[in-house]
């Protein structure tokens, strides 16, 4: 019971916040080992859809345009020693608007993790806890840079961004809990596009997020809920184009249900809904399904 509990965590809280294209937000959190393993695979394919925008002033706006993308991603952690490990993130996307589309390279992920707080006997308080450094690579087009009129080849942020944080599992009998803090800095870039009519210069600030959740096992199924929520600094646009830009918000419902095959793999299906909860501003909301699978090696 206690390994599915532990098992589950990564994907409560590797969720990528789906963020307004229009400001380039968003943060993944990292593949972290969490139970007793020496490394382990995550592949997961997600379906989503852009439904509604929300303007600085908070003005909600239903989209039309088909707003659709897929993710496949694969994530991959290992551990260096007892207490540090490390992890890469690669994903694969493709996004339709209206009749344009585009597919390649998401933003690549890299991070390291510690197990700051070990389990190492059982305690009914004391949880399970992991410190992470994570670092975002540009590796795909932005909008800032992007060629297409309604930026369906914006697949990434556009920034190299660097964040750290920390993530928390206790497990309660048949329940568990969870949660994880990060924040993290975006540095300047300067694009060039004949969309932007020249060069501009993009200045990202500090963003963070959060994420709380939970679940219920019960043999080798658990079924569990989260809520993530995102904010970012407003991008300051200079250069050919010159703009102040606006904060960014938004909060993430999810709701899941694992299954594990042994010890080693498991299947988790989600839903996400950006729809429902807080008050959002700048930023495109989506409703988005991921199915996905991990394969675990013992110590």
């Amino acid at each position: 019971m206690k390994n599915i509990a532990l098992f589950v965590l990564i994907f409560s809280l590797q969720r990528e916040t789906l963020a307004a294209s229009c400001c380039g937000g968003g943060f993944a959190f990292p593949a972290l080992i969490m139970g007793d393993d020496k490394a382990q695979i995550t592949s997961s394919l997600s379906y989503g859809k852009v439904t509604d925008d929300v303007l600085p002033n908070q003005k909600w706006i239903k989209r039309e345009d088909g707003n659709l993308s897929q993710t496949l991603k694969i994530e991959a952690a290992t551990l260096l020693s007892d207490t540090f490990q490390s992890g890469i993130s690669i994903p694969v996307v493709n996004r339709k608007v209206a009749h344009e589309n585009s597919t390649g390279l998401g933003d690549v992920s890299l991070n390291l993790g510690h197990e700051t707080l070990p389990e190492l006997s059982y305690s009914p308080w004391k949880p399970k806890g992991v410190t992470f450094l994570q670092m975002t690579l540009p590796t795909s087009p932005s909008i800032y840079d992007s060629e297409n009129i309604l930026a369906a080849d914006s697949r990434g942020r556009g920034f190299f961004t660097i964040g750290g944080g920390f993530a928390l599992i206790k497990v309660f009998g048949k329940w568990d809990a969870n949660s994880s803090v990060e924040l993290h800095k975006s540095f300047a870039r300067d694009f060039s596009s004949s969309a932007a009519g020249g060069t501009i210069t993009a200045t990202p600030h500090l963003g963070h997020s959060w994420t709380v959740g939970g679940g219920w096992n019960h043999g080798d199924w658990r079924w569990g809920t989260s809520f993530t929520g995102l904010y970012e600094d407003a991008i300051e646009i200079s250069g050919a184009q010159k703009s102040s830009g606006s904060p960014q918000q938004n909060i993430t419902w999810s709701v899941m249900a694992n299954y594990m095959m042994g010890l080693e793999n498991a299947w988790t299906l989600s839903y996400a809904d950006q729809t429902l909860f807080g008050m959002p501003e700048n930023s495109s909301l989506s409703k988005t399904v991921t199915l996905s699978f991990q394969t675990r090696w013992q110590r």
